[in-house]
């Protein structure tokens, strides 16, 4: 099974409570939203690539 890529940018704006915030841009989309967390973070890419690899 070949797993999608993507291209993620992500912008680190600060740091609070010893975690990132920022906004992740999904470059082969061109979409773009804010994380308040490196969790959120990991999340929002998880999630984008699983639901590309649904619509593949």
């Amino acid at each position: 099974m070949d797993k999608e890529k993507g291209t993620f940018v992500v912008h680190v704006l600060g740091t609070e409570n010893a975690t990132w915030q920022g906004n992740v841009l999904w470059a082969d989309r061109d979409e773009s939203t804010n994380f308040r967390s490196t969790l959120e973070l990991i999340k929002l890419i998880d999630g984008a690539l699983e639901d590309s690899e649904k619509k593949s």
